[in-house]
């Protein structure tokens, strides 16, 4: 029950996560005057920049806690763009004597990302007690394919354009169908301040939808 003790028994770290008033949910806890950062009871997987690094981050703002007087725990690398339409990996290091130690128990523990101590020494320090622990630290390649763009070209907006007037809207008529129908003169009125007509203001935005489309 330890995880409760560090959390300074305030229940914003176990009710409905809303932060920053209310931070439950979390998978690891902080215990700042010790340096570490331990993994809750009955965790078998962590996603250290979502479970740990966000998580840290979102302590170190508690607006009930004075959490910024510890030193910082956790320090982060990379993110910078690389040729090609990629991103450098994130590395992560835990800073200034910090550590982590998982639950009091027989269990696996499945640590996902790139971390790592600025001293090099384990990450992990070893339960109260001795167990029978696994840690398996499932790390990433450095480089990360971010999604990639997508340009439309001149055919490609044609094509859409086609599909979406031929595309039945009403009462099984097309949107050509409709426009279609409307006489030459209603085209030739003149609107917007009497210096366009409904033609010419028509044909202005969709050059200018183009334009956009093809930035």
């Amino acid at each position: 029950m330890y995880p409760v003790t560090f959390n300074y028994n305030n229940w914003q770290y176990w009710g409905e996560y809303n932060p920053p008033l209310y931070l439950g949910e979390q998978k690891v806890v902080f215990d700042g005057p010790n340096r570490l950062i331990l993994v809750n009871t009955e965790v078998t997987e962590l996603d250290f920049r979502e479970d740990v690094y966000s998580a840290w981050k979102e302590w170190l703002v508690d607006p009930n806690q004075q959490n910024a007087e510890y030193a910082p725990a956790i320090s982060a690398i990379g993110g910078d763009p690389l040729p090609g339409n990629r991103r450098l990996g994130t590395t992560y290091f835990l800073e200034n004597g910090w550590r982590m130690r998982t639950w009091e128990g027989n269990h696996s523990l499945t640590v996902s990302g790139n971390f790592f101590t600025r001293e090099g020494v384990p990450a992990f320090v070893p339960t109260i007690n001795p167990w029978t622990i696994t840690i398996n630290l499932n790390t990433s390649t450095l480089v990360e394919t971010l999604v990639e763009s997508t340009t439309l070209t001149t055919n490609d907006l044609e094509a859409i354009t086609t599909s979406i007037w031929n595309d039945a809207i009403s009462g099984g008529q097309s949107a050509l169908d409709i426009i279609s129908a409307i006489p030459d003169n209603v085209w030739d009125e003149l609107i917007d301040g009497a210096s366009l007509t409904a033609r010419e203001k028509l044909r202005k935005i969709a050059t200018k939808t183009q334009d956009i489309a093809l930035r």
